[in-house]
């Protein structure tokens, strides 16, 4: 199984607990394989860091620097224009194209979770993800 992560789960998971940090941690236990493209990792990294000038004091868990070199790279060439409201979520339905992800994992509740899936890629919350890796 092949994941892309949206960035509100990764960084979630770099400073709480829950769902997005179980998400991470099956990854991290290889129970499926993730995937990312150069613009989604920029994201990645410039949210995290941003949080971290907030919350860096709190013990944390760097799955950026974990994905940036354990995850599979995927360079879209496939376009998701208009696919949803906000075009920075463009870039992770790209990457899912462009890595045949059998899921997109998400927090977006307004954007990308509406849609249930994008071509055939399922949109999951973290928790029902969850219920899917274990069945």
């Amino acid at each position: 199984m092949r994941v892309v992560f949206d960035t509100n789960v990764v960084v979630s998971a770099c400073f709480w607990r829950g769902a997005p940090f179980e998400c991470l941690a099956a990854w991290g236990n290889r129970q499926f394989k993730a995937a990312l493209s150069p613009p989604l990792l920029a994201e990645y990294e410039e949210t995290f860091e941003e949080l971290l000038l907030d919350y860096g004091r709190r013990r944390h868990v760097d799955w950026v620097a974990l994905l940036r070199t354990s995850a599979e790279m995927v360079f879209p060439v496939d376009r998701a224009t208009a696919a949803t409201p906000d075009p920075f979520d463009e870039m992770v339905l790209e990457c899912a194209l462009a890595a045949g992800a059998d899921a997109i994992v998400s927090g977006d509740k307004k954007h990308l979770l509406v849609l249930e899936e994008f071509r055939g890629i399922p949109i999951l919350n973290p928790v029902d993800f969850l219920r899917r890796l274990k069945t």
